[in-house]
């Protein structure tokens, strides 16, 4: 409990290939070496970056009323009992379904911030800029997986300045909350090998086996154009706690065009 600990899996920079190798395309990994970090150098690092290090995972539902839609940019503030954050703009969606806020839709957005504690209340609403600025709200759901919580918000009115009383943006408390898996946060760095075609465009995977379990199969993207020839990409992923890690398999699923992956190593800090 008073250190983390970065473990380094070394590859001996191994193809992932169909047509290079052995043709395996997955591969367990064993550690190669540990390196313990104290409490007190991560003290340091977390005030020298003031590191964002938990993901509040946000759903907003617009109504399924007639106008409900707006093309107005929409932020969040949350109120916590550590601390409040500052009006955020939920400007890139995880699901990705192009025009957002539309009637009787889910957006889902992640908001990387400092640990603010339990949330007591949320500000939301919008600039009230475009031909349909108007917009009615039916709910918002947070989940912080890293807390095991999981924030109700039912809002359902008007965030308009023709209807209702005019506000564009209101103060909303939890109805619920409701208890979640406990998840921890690991950094995963990914180094492609510095050789011809080394780089992939198919879809990475990873998973993790530790003294205590295994975490869920996870992918290893973001929004970069990631694995490139003798690139090192940097993920931040939310998982079970397995305790003292033993190995990780690593591999991807094979399709698109070059889809062969020559892999170096992999770091895997616990944070």
């Amino acid at each position: 409990p008073n250190c983390s600990h970065i473990t380094y899996f070394c590859l001996q920079t191994r193809w992932l290939d169909k047509n290079e190798d052995d043709g395996q395309i997955v591969r367990e990994l064993v550690p190669a070496g540990e390196s313990p970090m104290l409490k007190s150098e991560f003290s340091l690092e977390k005030k020298k970056k003031k590191k964002k290090d938990v993901s509040y995972h946000i759903s907003v539902k617009t109504g399924d009323v007639p106008g409900a839609s707006s093309d107005s940019k929409v932020f969040i503030k949350l109120y916590g009992e550590k601390a409040d954050s500052s009006k955020e703009p939920l400007l890139v969606s995880d699901n990705d379904l192009g025009n957002y806020f539309e009637r009787g839709r889910v957006d889902e957005f992640t908001l990387d911030m400092m640990d603010i504690g339990k949330i007591n209340r949320i500000l939301i609403g919008h600039d009230n800029v475009g031909l349909r600025s108007g917009w009615f709200l039916a709910s918002v759901q947070i989940a912080v997986p890293v807390q095991g919580r999981q924030y109700m918000f039912p809002c359902n009115r008007w965030l308009d300045k023709d209807e209702a009383d005019g506000r564009v943006e209101v103060e909303v408390y939890p109805s619920e909350i409701l208890p979640i898996e406990k998840l921890i946060n690991y950094e995963v760095s990914v180094v492609t090998g510095d050789v011809r075609a080394a780089g992939t465009n198919a879809k990475v995977f990873m998973q993790i086996y530790g003294e205590t379990g295994k975490t869920e199969l996870m992918t290893l993207e973001n929004r970069s154009n990631n694995f490139e020839r003798g690139a090192t990409d940097i993920f931040k992923k939310e998982a079970a706690d397995v305790g003292k890690i033993y190995k990780i398999r690593i591999g991807h699923d094979g399709t698109g065009i070059g889809d062969g992956w020559f892999l170096e190593s992999v770091t895997l800090k616990r944070l």
